[in-house]
């Protein structure tokens, strides 16, 4: 690991580090502390799939540090309860990733091609990545315009995940429950605040002729945007 880059959040100090492949590591204490885990060790072994370790300088010498890549900061951020966490989440996408890949040490080297040969297979895997990513890019860019909330049936089939895991996904990451006794899905308080989830209410006629009010819970193009993120990082669409 190279390329220590320090990183201020809310006047804490945050170690991102540019691993041999481009990609960004963060310092996996660092995280579990702005993100208000009492015991950060306890919070990396139960949460953090892909802890490494890497060896960065300090004020007492060189020090083993423990670095996690950017699907496990996901992770800390879905488990922490700080209303601050999401605004952490912001940052990180926001302004941490953008100033690494505007600097250009987030991605890889460019490998220069020496030979005819070489350079048309470079080509071709080139565009076969380009093809792969193609279905994803363009789920986004709908949902990025798309107009209102969606149900959740129909934004499984843009996040390309079946409804069923959606929901469970949903429910285990505390984004929507049942109250005691009820039937109908309710969406989390700070999910609404977040206007990643609304509620949409109809009034239904009872066979009787009387009428009763059904809410309903919709994916607004924030969330879908913001689950799809949270979805691709942890390899599940």
């Amino acid at each position: 690991m190279s390329n220590v880059i320090p990183f201020n959040f809310n006047n804490h100090n945050v170690r991102v580090i540019q691993g041999k492949d481009g990609e960004p590591w963060f310092a996996a204490k660092d995280v579990a502390a702005i993100l208000g885990y009492a015991n950060p060790q306890k919070a990396i072994r139960d949460h953090c799939k892909g802890v490494n370790e890497t060896f960065t300088p300090s004020s007492g010498g060189t020090q083993k540090t423990k670095i996690i890549p950017e699907r496990d900061v996901y992770r800390l951020i879905m488990r922490s309860k700080l209303p601050s966490a999401e605004a952490f989440e912001e940052w990180v996408v926001g302004e941490v990733l953008p100033t690494i890949r505007k600097t250009g040490s987030y991605n890889l080297q460019q490998t220069i091609p020496h030979t005819l040969p070489e350079a048309l297979r470079l080509a071709a895997e080139a565009i076969e990545e380009r093809d792969k990513l193609k279905p994803k890019a363009e789920a986004l860019d709908r949902i990025a315009t798309s107009d209102g909330g969606m149900c959740v049936t129909n934004a499984a089939k843009d996040l390309q995940i079946k409804p069923k895991e959606l929901f469970s996904w949903l429910r285990a990451y505390r984004w929507i429950y049942k109250r005691a006794g009820g039937k109908n899905w309710t969406a989390y308080q700070d999910k609404l605040q977040a206007r990643v989830l609304e509620h949409k209410v109809t009034t239904v006629e009872r066979p009787d002729g009387s009428e009763k009010t059904v809410e309903q819970v919709l994916i607004t193009p924030k969330g879908l945007a913001k689950l799809s993120k949270l979805l691709n990082a942890q390899g599940a669409t």
